[in-house]
C-alpha cells in the first residue's frame, strides 16, 4: 500500500498529504451497516474527538488548506477520467470486429468502346478501386468464387427428379412431395432456422367425372367430336360451365387487333370462336371473345407454330387475372372468415382446349370469307359457320370447383447490416404435365443459386441485405403462390423487397437471351449480362445482343406475360421485378404432356447445362451487386423516358379533349415534376458520401418506393387489382386511357366522358404523387404550377 502511494505522489509532483480510511461502527442493536469515511492529511493525523450525540456518530477533523484540498481534487478528478477513458476505449475496442467482410461497389463509369478482355478488365478494376472500408473480399474475389461454384452445377438430375414424379398440379400429392423434398434441401444448405411454409387454402377448377363435350349440330352432319384419350382431361380452368351452341368463326390468335380486323368482315356476337395458341396467354384470348359478346372458345396449337404431335392438346387457365379468383385482392388464408366473392377476370363465356387433330374436324368446314395469308393454318376461311350447310358448333363444359392446400417454400440467407431488406428469387413448382422448363429448371436453378449463396457466404461474402429463396406453387393457374403471398404481407413487402427475380421458364433454348419486367432494372442486367459469355457464342450476352440491334433493349426486352409471377409483383405489389429466358425461335410446348427433359435437352441443343450455368451466373451477378453496396443500382430516372413515350401519345386528343374543356397541362407538368424529382435525386446523391449508411438507406427507400408509387390509390385493389399506371391493366392506366380516347374519336356515343375525365385526373395526381414521393420531405414539394 505504501508503495502504491509514493507512486501516485511521485507523479503528481509531491508527496501524498491526504488518503481516506474505510471503517464500520458498530450500531447499537450490533448491526455493522454503517460506514464511516475518514480523511487525513498525514497517515498519523488523528481524530480531536469522536462521541455519540443522541445516538449519531460524529467526527471533528482539523480544518485543511482549502487551495490545497482544491488542487488534490482536480487533480484526482482528471487521473479517474483518463483511467475511465482507457478502460472504455479497450472494452469498445474488444467488441470491434477486426476485419469487415463487406465489398462496396462504385458508380459505373462512362461507356467506351473495348474489346470484351479490355471491358472484364475494366468493370473488375471498378469495383475493386474504390473501397474506403477493410474489406476482406472485393467484387472481384466474389465474382471468381460464383463463378468457380457454378463449375459443379449439374441441373438435369434436379429437373428430372422434380418433372418425373408424375402429376404434380397445384395442390396435388406430387406437388406436395416436390415441396418437402425443397424444404429438405433449404433446411440442408440453410438451416432449419431459416426455413419455412407459407400455406393457403385456395379454389381451384378440375375436371369433374362428366367430360367436356362437342358437337356439330343443325346440319347434314350432325356428330360428336370425338375427342383422344389423351386429352381427355386438358380443360381449361375457371371457364363458364353450361353449354353454347353458335356458328363457328376462326380469328387468328385472338389478340385485340385480330378481333378489330375480323370485325371488319362480320360481327362476332353469339358465336364459338376458335383461335391458335400462341402470342397471349388463353385468357387474354377468351377475355378478347367475350368482349366481342362471343358465347364460346376453342383453342388449338396449330402445326405452324408448334411442332406436336396432332393428338396434344394445351392446358391453359383462362381467368383474366393472378391469384385465387374467389378471393381477388386478399390472401386466402382461410376461407371461412370472407364471405363468398369471385374475380372480376372470371369469363361469363365457355372455353375449352382442343388438339390440332379436332381443330382439322372443324376449320375445313368453314365457309365465308378467305383468311388473309398471315391468318392461314389449318384454318384458310373464317366463316361465319360451315360452306355446305347450317350446321353449328355446341360446347359443352363441366369444370367443378375444389378447395386444396397449397403451400410455398421459403428459406433466407439473412443480411449482416439491412437484414429488413432484401432480394427475392423466385421460381414456379407445379406443372400440368412433366414441366420440365416450365417449373422444373427454374426449381433446378433456384436450388442451385441456394447452394452458391450458401456457399459464398461460407467463403467469406457478407451480404448487407437478405436473400431470400421461393418456391411458389399454383403457377399454371395464375401465378396463384406468388399473388397470394403479396396479397398476404401487401402492407410491408414493398417498403422490404429491393427487387424480384423469376426464375419461371427460363429455360427455353439457348441461342437468345429475352428479359421483361421494371425499366428500373434494364441497366442492373445490362451490367451483369455485360460480365457472362453467351452459351452457345465466343462473345458475352450483351455484345451479342447489340450484333443484331445497337439499341439492345430493341433485341432483348419482350412483352411482360401477364400470368406470371414477375407480373404479379410489378402490377400488383409495386415491386420492382424482371424476369429472365434464353429462347429458341421455334415455340416450346409449354402446357403439354411433351414438356419434358428430352425435349429441353432437343430445344439447347444439347446445352442445358451450360445454358443454365449462365442463367445462373446473371441471376448471380445481379443479385451481388443488389446485396454489396449501400446504395441499391435501381435507375429512377428510366421512369422519366417511359413516362414522356406514353404521354407524348395523348398529343393527338388534345383538341378533342379542349372541345370538352379539358386540357392536358397538369398531365405534362406532372411528368415535369417527376423528371425534376429524379434529376435532383440523382444529383444529390452524387454530391453524398454514400460510405454514410443512414443516408444510403434513405435514399434506399425513396428508390425502393417507385414502383409502389405508381400504383393508384384510386382504384379497387379487389375490382382492379393490377393498378399500376404504367404496366397494369384497366381503364385507370395511361393506355386505358389512350383507349378510351381513341374510342371516344370513333364513337363517342358509346364513351362516358366523365369517366375519362375522372381517369386523367387519377393518372395525374398518381405521376404527381410519385414524383413528391421520390423528392424527399414534404417541403421540397413544389406545388406551384
Amino acid at each position: 500500500m505504501e508503495s502504491i502511494r509514493a507512486s501516485i505522489s511521485n507523479f503528481f509532483g509531491g508527496e501524498l498529504r491526504s488518503y481516506t480510511r474505510f471503517s464500520l461502527t458498530r450500531q447499537a442493536d450490533g448491526d455493522m451497516s454503517r460506514v464511516e469515511m475518514k480523511s487525513a492529511d498525514t497517515e498519523n493525523d488523528e481524530e480531536i474527538g469522536d462521541g455519540m450525540v443522541d445516538g449519531m456518530l460524529t467526527r471533528i477533523q482539523k480544518p485543511h488548506d482549502k487551495c490545497k484540498s482544491t488542487m488534490k481534487t482536480l487533480m484526482f478528478a482528471v487521473f479517474f477520467l483518463t483511467i475511465g477513458f482507457l478502460v472504455g476505449y479497450l472494452a469498445f475496442r474488444g467488441q470491434t470486429p477486426r476485419t469487415t467482410h463487406t465489398v462496396t461497389e462504385p458508380s459505373p463509369r462512362p461507356n467506351v468502346p473495348m474489346n470484351t478482355q479490355e471491358q472484364e478488365q475494366e468493370q473488375e478494376d471498378d469495383y475493386n478501386e474504390d473501397y474506403d472500408e477493410v474489406s476482406v473480399l472485393h467484387f472481384s474475389d466474389i465474382l471468381k468464387m460464383l463463378q468457380e461454384s457454378l463449375t459443379g452445377t449439374e441441373l438435369e438430375p434436379k429437373i428430372r427428379k422434380v418433372s418425373e414424379i408424375g402429376d404434380h398440379q397445384t395442390g396435388s400429392n406430387g406437388d406436395l412431395t416436390n415441396a418437402l423434398y425443397i424444404k429438405e434441401e433449404f433446411t440442408k444448405m440453410l438451416q432449419q432456422q431459416n426455413v419455412w411454409i407459407d400455406t393457403h387454402y385456395v379454389t381451384l377448377q378440375v375436371n369433374s367425372k362428366s367430360p367436356n363435350r362437342i358437337w356439330i349440330v343443325g346440319g347434314a352432319k350432325n356428330k360428336e367430336i370425338v375427342l383422344e384419350e389423351k386429352n381427355s382431361k386438358v380443360y381449361c380452368p375457371f371457364s363458364a360451365n353450361g353449354t353454347f351452341t353458335g356458328k363457328l368463326v376462326y380469328a387468328n390468335y385472338g389478340t385485340e387487333d385480330d378481333f378489330k380486323e375480323l370485325q371488319k368482315q362480320m360481327d362476332v356476337n353469339g358465336t364459338v370462336v376458335i383461335v391458335r395458341a400462341g402470342e397471349i396467354n388463353f385468357a387474354e384470348k377468351v377475355f378478347n371473345a367475350e368482349k366481342m359478346k362471343a358465347g364460346g372458345v376453342l383453342i388449338y396449337p396449330d402445326p405452324k407454330d408448334y411442332q406436336l404431335n396432332g393428338d396434344v392438346a394445351m392446358f391453359g387457365h383462362v381467368h383474366m387475372g393472378l391469384g385465387d379468383p374467389r378471393t381477388p385482392g386478399f390472401p386466402s388464408f382461410n376461407h371461412t372468415q370472407f364471405p363468398p366473392t369471385k374475380s372480376s377476370g372470371l369469363p361469363g363465356i365457355l372455353a375449352h382446349t382442343i388438339s390440332a387433330n379436332v381443330a382439322s374436324h372443324l376449320l375445313p368446314l368453314l365457309g365465308g370469307v378467305d383468311a388473309q395469308k398471315s391468318w392461314k393454318g389449318i384454318g384458310t376461311k373464317l366463316g361465319p359457320g360451315f360452306a355446305d350447310d347450317n350446321g353449328q358448333v355446341k360446347l359443352e363444359v363441366n369444370n367443378v370447383e375444389e378447395m386444396r392446400p397449397m403451400h410455398n417454400i421459403f428459406g433466407v440467407i439473412q443480411g449482416n447490416e439491412e437484414k429488413d431488406h432484401y432480394v427475392v428469387i423466385g421460381a414456379q413448382r407445379d406443372s400440368f404435365g412433366p414441366g420440365a422448363a416450365e417449373s422444373g429448371a427454374g426449381t433446378a436453378l433456384l436450388l442451385e443459386l441456394a447452394r452458391i449463396f450458401s456457399k459464398l457466404v461460407e467463403g467469406g461474402f457478407r451480404p448487407r441485405r437478405s436473400i431470400v429463396f421461393a418456391s411458389w406453387s399454383g403457377g399454371d393457374f395464375g401465378a396463384i403462390g406468388a399473388t397470394e403471398w403479396l396479397e398476404g404481407y401487401m402492407s410491408v413487402l414493398h417498403l422490404k423487397i429491393c427487387m424480384y427475380i423469376s426464375l419461371d421458364k427460363t429455360i427455353q433454348g439457348g441461342n437468345d437471351f429475352k428479359m421483361y419486367g421494371s425499366s428500373m432494372l434494364h441497366n442492373l442486367i445490362r451490367s451483369s449480362i455485360e460480365m457472362v459469355k453467351s452459351p452457345l457464342s465466343s462473345e458475352n450476352i450483351f455484345k451479342k445482343a447489340q450484333a443484331v440491334n445497337s439499341n439492345w433493349e430493341e433485341t432483348v426486352l419482350v412483352p411482360i406475360p401477364m400470368d406470371t409471377s414477375v407480373y404479379a409483383f410489378l402490377a400488383i405489389g409495386g415491386i420492382p421485378t424482371v424476369g429472365l429466358c434464353f429462347v429458341k425461335n421455334d415455340k416450346y410446348p409449354f402446357h403439354t404432356e411433351m414438356d419434358t427433359v428430352e425435349t429441353l435437352l432437343q430445344f439447347t441443343g444439347g446445352n442445358l447445362e451450360a445454358v443454365g450455368r449462365a442463367v445462373a451466373e446473371v441471376v448471380g451477378i445481379s443479385v451481388i451487386k443488389l446485396t454489396m453496396h449501400h446504395s441499391l443500382p435501381l435507375d429512377y430516372q428510366k421512369y422519366s423516358n417511359e413516362l414522356t413515350n406514353e404521354i407524348v401519345k395523348f398529343q393527338k386528343y388534345t383538341t378533342l379533349l379542349e372541345e370538352r374543356g379539358l386540357t392536358l397541362q397538369w398531365l405534362y407538368s406532372a411528368r415535369g415534376a417527376y423528371f425534376r424529382a429524379a434529376r435532383e435525386l440523382s444529383n444529390e446523391i452524387d454530391g453524398s458520401d454514400l460510405s454514410d449508411v443512414l443516408l444510403c438507406r434513405t435514399y434506399n427507400n425513396r428508390m425502393m418506393r417507385v414502383e409502389y408509387n405508381f400504383l393508384s390509390p384510386y382504384v379497387s385493389v379487389t375490382s382492379c387489382p393490377n393498378r399500376h399506371l404504367v404496366y397494369g391493366r384497366g381503364h385507370h392506366t395511361l393506355h386505358g386511357i389512350l383507349e378510351q380516347l381513341a374510342l371516344l374519336e370513333k364513337t363517342p356515343d358509346l364513351v362516358d366522358f366523365n369517366v375519362i375525365r375522372n381517369d386523367l385526373a387519377y393518372a395525374t395526381w398518381t405521376i404527381q404523387g410519385a414524383a413528391e414521393a421520390l423528392a424527399g420531405e414534404v417541403w421540397t414539394s413544389n406545388n406551384d404550377y
